[in-house]
């Protein structure tokens, strides 16, 4: 199915394609011009050798997903940080337990992980997600449905945004890593 989705977008898309796939998934990457996946995962020696193996087929590399949750724990559950974290059957929802918000274990596991994309030659990687709306912050700790988004800005009660730390450890790993590629020559 995906080589005949892959011929029928390249019939009408003239750019390179991609599809992001689970980690559970085995595809076969001969029609695609890069191989992506969801990257949820940690430092161990079994994360990184499952990178690798996405480097068999001779082609860019792309996490198409890498994140965690915003409380104490949440970057070992990567993926899965959001499962029963919340009540939405109760009304209003909230917090399902006695999570703590942790805005630094989520700005350091951005880190950790941009590291280990670098040091493992990944192309690419791209962070799940900018805000979660349905996961508004609240300063009540069980009601703050934020602990449980993957957003690197929190969702306000009156709807606004404000960065979290993973906003502001985001920006300084783009920032140092422009400064460190090669600065155009200024002759013309």
């Amino acid at each position: 199915m995906l080589a005949d989705i892959a011929e029928t977008v390249r019939s009408r898309f003239g750019g390179k394609i991609t599809y992001a796939s689970g980690t559970w998934e085995q595809v076969d990457w001969a029609p695609f011009d890069i191989v992506s996946a969801d990257a949820y995962g940690d430092a161990g020696d079994a994360f990184r050798q499952g990178l690798r193996e996405y480097f068999r087929h001779g082609k860019p590399l792309a996490a198409t997903e890498f994140g965690c949750c915003t409380y104490r724990g949440a970057a070992e559950r990567g993926g899965m940080g959001w499962v029963d974290v919340v009540d939405h059957d109760a009304n209003p929802p909230h917090i399902n337990g006695d999570y703590v918000r942790d805005e630094e274990e989520q700005a350091h596991y951005l880190r950790q992980q941009l590291d280990i994309f670098n040091e493992e030659g990944v192309d690419t990687a791209f962070w799940f997600t900018f805000a979660a709306y349905e996961y508004p912050h609240h300063e009540d700790p069980r009601f703050d449905l934020d602990m449980a988004s993957y957003g690197v800005c929190k969702v306000m009660s009156d709807g606004s945004l404000t960065p979290k730390r993973s906003f502001h450890a985001m920006a300084e790993a783009y920032r140092s890593a422009r400064s460190a590629l090669p600065q155009p020559s200024s002759k013309l």
